[in-house]
């Protein structure tokens, strides 16, 4: 059985390298997100990180998956443009010489008005 398998890639890769190539490339790509989304999966089916208190650490998008709000809620409740990038609470307030519970704050505001508005 495995000498029949290897056999078969032997061929292929005689007369098919560039495909078998690319196949093994897509293979690695598939497993790659696979395993990545796993991994997310099973981080945030955790309940221990749900509306995890907000700390300096934490980037807007780790909060919104925390919280289980929109992603543009927390970047625009801190003035951010789409795609800011990994930029953390603590880099925020540091940006703005506010104290980092200023823009906790801020964030926790606007987290209170949509699940208001989204019971």
């Amino acid at each position: 059985m495995i000498s029949s398998v290897i056999a078969t890639l032997k061929l292929l890769w005689r007369e098919h390298r560039l495909l078998l190539s690319a196949f093994f490339l897509a293979l690695a790509i598939t497993i790659f997100f696979a395993v990545r989304m796993t991994v997310f999966w099973v981080y945030w089916s955790d309940p221990e990180h749900r509306n995890q208190p907000i700390q300096g650490w934490m980037t807007p998008r780790y909060i919104a998956h925390s919280w289980q709000v929109p992603p543009e809620l927390v970047g625009s409740a801190l003035g951010l443009e789409p795609g800011a990038g990994r930029i953390t609470v603590e880099e925020i307030a540091r940006d703005r010489d506010v104290p980092v519970e200023v823009v906790i704050d801020e964030i926790m505001e606007a987290i209170r008005a949509h699940r208001d508005a989204h019971p």
